[in-house]
C-alpha cells in the first residue's frame, strides 16, 4: 500500500515553478542588442534625406540600429573598413547604388564617416556613406 504525503505532491509543483521562474528571469534579462551601446535612440524619420555630416553624431546621438559612426580604416570598391571609438575594426559592404556624400569625395583613411544601412546575416550593408568634410 502506498501513501502519498503532502511533500510528495508539493515537490514536483515547487520544482516546476522554480524552473518557470528561472526561465522568465533569463528571458526578461535579455538585451535587444547586447553588442550595442547602452543607450539606443529611436529611428530617425529623416534617415533618407541626410546627406551631410550632422553635429549630433559627434556627441553620440544617432540611430544605432541603422547608422554606424567611426573612422575610415581603409576603402576599396564595395568594401569599407571602419574603426569605432574603442578602436575595433568592422567591415562594411557597399553595393551598387550606395551613395557617397558629399558627391565626388572618396573615403580616406582617418576620415570620420557615418554609414547608413542595415544588417544582413551579420554583415552591415551600406545604402549611404556620409563623410565628415
Amino acid at each position: 500500500m502506498s501513501t502519498t504525503s503532502a511533500l510528495d505532491i508539493a515537490r514536483p509543483l515547487a520544482v516546476g515553478l522554480g524552473i518557470f521562474g528561472a526561465a522568465s528571469a533569463i528571458g526578461s534579462a535579455q538585451a535587444t542588442n547586447p553588442c550595442g551601446p547602452p543607450t539606443l535612440s529611436t529611428f530617425d524619420p529623416e534617415y533618407d534625406t541626410v546627406s551631410a555630416w550632422q553635429p549630433a553624431w559627434d556627441t553620440g546621438t544617432y540611430d544605432r540600429n541603422h547608422i554606424l559612426v567611426g573612422t575610415v580604416g581603409s576603402f576599396s570598391p564595395y568594401r569599407l573598413t571602419m574603426l569605432n571609438a574603442a578602436g575595433d575594426s568592422m567591415t562594411v559592404d557597399l553595393k551598387n547604388g550606395t551613395v557617397i556624400r558629399p558627391t565626388g569625395l572618396t573615403p580616406a583613411s582617418g576620415q570620420r564617416v557615418a554609414v547608413f544601412g542595415y544588417w544582413s546575416n551579420g554583415t552591415f550593408i551600406a545604402n549611404r556613406v556620409v563623410l565628415h568634410g
